[in-house]
């Protein structure tokens, strides 16, 4: 056997070594084979007598991206053993780096022995033991091993964290990493242990085995246990099954499925507890799930589940809890020119305020719509339609066919400014059941329609001005719109109407109302604008304000909406950010005669990313012809800080400003980050409370130790009314 036949052995060797503890920071790669071998050393000598290979003297030697340094190697044919001794160290080909005392490899490289062996890691983390010996040829051990991805500041003071165990085994045909009296230490002080402990090799993919434990406590649980499973069913798919233990809210379990196709994705995810102080008590739970299917280069199909058993089970069992919860199920079809979408809908409010019998289904709605294309001066066409069914248990159900016609001509003079001309022609078709009509004091069910033809015509004149040290654009904009009025008839119900927020973003839109069952008539002229500038040297500031006027009443708005009379409330905003350290924004609504607020909007950051305030406040008017939405004025405040290198601090607080109104939720927080950890406080005070959701003081211990993972503990305190 060749001198470098033999080293060549000796390096992949010690690559099968490494592999272990290099694995958990790198992904499998394609292993080359057949690659050339280089060695180079000071001296090379044979001895016959004992039959001993002996490279002296700065020995390198390089196979497969891998470097082995040594002060001297020698291989003895007769008892098949190399030995690598002084200063040897090995650079892996993921940049992990590997130091010996002394090295030893049986030629067929199914055993091995080292002693002080230290690992620096590509994600520069360590690993030390003081021995290492290989048997089997698939059995890596690892005795008295110490990890920590903390830098050594002094080699008398104990890293920020480590991970101690008396022994490590890497089984490679297994696959598999075990531990033996582990150990997690905080500043050199113990703080968990485990006798046994055992996860895959990271390279080697997904294994199905215990997940790290959730552990909390607080006012709506008590103390919360969860042990996630994990199951690896196939590559393409895979669950997680956690059963939960608490002292004040019963028994569950909660679990995840997951799988890809070709060309598509599905996500179930869903939980159910049962209380154990009322066994007459149904069981509660949720479900949440996302599909996902392209099944052509045009058509895409999909869903989106979310339900619950009752309106406080999310919150109170720490899940995500929006207001209303929504199933979708869709297909849609994209072309150059058209778009065409399918949707079923399912709502669920998580407040009190709405009945659930009245909550809608609807099933289906369809939309299409399709723009042309222009040629030469002659505009061009479009075409809008919609269907809906919408069902209810209780109250009125409604069936919608609507569809639109469209011609648009744009057109810019030699003076530089814009007109655009726009006619459609759009006729709706309904049967309804059991519409509650105000005039009559009585229910309709039948059919009820319209028909709406609109024209319109915008004006704009940009005037741009650049003196060097500024580039401003100052744009008029005047828009008439013409269409027939009372096209609002109470055989018609509003469904998807009834969201109107008159600002400074529609006020050009012919209409104004969202959705369909409502449609804004008679002839009105808006008219706005619009200022911006741009400093040369960065810097900017945009405004706008801009009014409504039109030439008849109109009763589909009511009053607080700003469109009820003949002229509308002003609308306007202000954007400034004179540097990148101070944003700011104002949005308003003022009322027609007094120039008194209808609606506020303020928000504010100041400061780089290293020391930052931000400010936001919203006041809206009451509507006096729905008092379930009272006047709402809100401060929303925060702040966030790095006061050293290490240490941030973060600040929120959320205070209702109205008469009856008070703390909504106070938040603070301190954080700290190194090369290896982030420990984190967060305490929060939140003041609101919904029926077994109770009000109180929360705090949030977190622990990230980079390489490995979160650690959370989560208490929660205070009242509970």
């Amino acid at each position: 056997m060749s001198p470098v036949d033999i080293f060549s052995r000796l390096v992949a060797g010690l690559a099968l070594c490494s592999g272990f503890s290099a694995a958990a920071q790198t992904s499998p790669e394609a292993t080359a084979t057949k690659n050339s071998t280089e060695l180079q050393a000071d001296e090379m000598n044979y001895e016959e007598a004992t039959d001993t290979l002996k490279a002296i003297g700065r020995v390198e030697v390089t196979r497969d991206g891998r470097v082995l340094l040594a002060d001297t190697v020698t291989y003895n044919q007769g008892t098949d053993i190399a030995v690598a001794t002084g200063n040897v160290s090995m650079l892996d080909k993921n940049g992990t780096v590997m130091f010996f005392d002394r090295l030893e490899m049986k030629g067929d490289l199914k055993e091995g022995f080292a002693k002080e062996v230290r690992v620096l890691l590509a994600d520069k983390s360590r690993l030390t033991s003081r021995e290492f010996r290989r048997t089997e040829g698939r059995y890596n051990e690892m005795s008295q091993a110490t990890y920590s991805a903390c830098d050594i500041v002094c080699e008398d003071l104990a890293p920020i964290w480590q991970i101690k165990a008396s022994r490590v085994q890497y089984d490679e045909e297994a696959e598999m990493v075990y531990y033996r009296n582990a150990r997690v230490e905080l500043l050199g002080i113990p703080m968990f242990y485990t006798p046994y402990l055992a996860h895959p090799d990271p390279t080697s993919g997904r294994k199905s085995g215990l997940l790290l434990p959730i552990i909390s406590g607080g006012r709506n649980l008590g103390l919360s246990y969860a042990q996630p499973y994990y199951i690896n069913i196939s590559p393409d798919k895979d669950a997680t099954l956690s059963p939960l233990i608490t002292t004040s809210a019963g028994k569950g379990m909660t679990g995840e499925y997951r799988q890809r196709f070709g060309s598509g994705e599905f996500q179930l995810f869903g939980s159910v507890v049962g209380d154990d102080a009322d066994s007459s008590k149904d069981a509660r739970g949720h479900l949440r799930g996302r599909a996902r299917w392209d099944m052509d280069d045009k058509w895409r199909s999909g869903a989106d589940v979310h339900l619950a058993s009752d309106r406080t089970y999310l919150r109170r069992y720490n899940f995500e809890a929006p207001t209303w919860l929504t199933t979708n199920a869709y297909a849609e079809r994209f072309s150059s020119h058209s778009y065409f979408s399918a949707n079923t809908y399912h709502f669920q409010r998580q407040r009190r305020t709405v009945a659930v019998g009245t909550t809608p289904i609807i099933a289906p709605l369809l939309q299409y719509n399709y723009v042309g294309d222009q040629t030469g001066r002659s505009g061009y066409f479009s075409a809008d339609a919609n269907a809906l069914v919408l069902l209810r248990e209780e109250g009125s159900d409604s069936n919608r066919l609507s569809a639109k016609v469209g011609w648009t001509l744009p057109y810019t003079s030699p003076l530089g400014d814009i007109y655009m001309l726009r006619t459609t022609l759009r006729t709706d078709g309904y049967y309804v059941r059991d519409v509650a009509r105000l005039s009559r004091n009585d229910t309709f069910t039948g059919t009820a329609g319209r028909v709406l033809p609109e024209a319109s015509l915008e004006w704009r004149f940009p005037l741009v001005r650049n003196d060097g040290n500024a580039h401003q654009l100052l744009e008029p904009i005047v828009m008439g719109v013409v269409s027939p009025t009372e096209q609002n008839p109470e055989k018609i119900p509003n469904e998807d109407s009834r969201d109107l927020e008159f600002d400074d973003t529609n006020l050009f839109d012919t209409q104004r109302v969202s959705g369909l069952d409502r449609v804004e008539g008679g002839a009105r002229v808006n008219y706005g604008l619009r200022w911006s500038a741009y400093g040369a040297r960065g810097g900017s500031v945009a405004s706008f304000i801009g009014q409504s006027y039109r030439f008849n009443r109109d009763n589909t708005f009511t009053p607080i909406s700003g469109l009820s009379e003949k002229l509308s409330d002003i609308v306007g905003r202000i954007d400034a950010a004179p540097n990148p350290y101070v944003n700011l924004l104002y949005r308003f609504r003022l009322n027609k005669d007094s120039l008194g607020s209808r609606r506020n909007e303020f928000g504010a950051t100041l400061g780089p990313e290293i020391s930052r305030l931000g400010v936001s406040y919203i006041f809206l008017k009451q509507d006096p012809t729905n008092r379930a939405l009272g006047e709402r004025e809100e401060l929303f405040t925060s702040f966030s800080t790095r006061l050293t290198k290490y240490w941030s601090l973060n600040a929120s607080h959320r205070q209702d400003l109205s008469p009856n109104g008070g703390r909504i939720r106070t938040a603070f927080g301190f954080t700290y980050e190194d090369e290896c950890s982030i420990f984190g406080l967060d305490i929060a005070d939140d003041n609101t409370q919904d029926r077994d959701f109770k009000r109180g003081l929360t705090v949030l211990l977190r622990f990230n130790l980079k390489t490995i993972g979160d650690i959370k503990f989560n208490t929660g305190v205070g009242a509970q009314k």
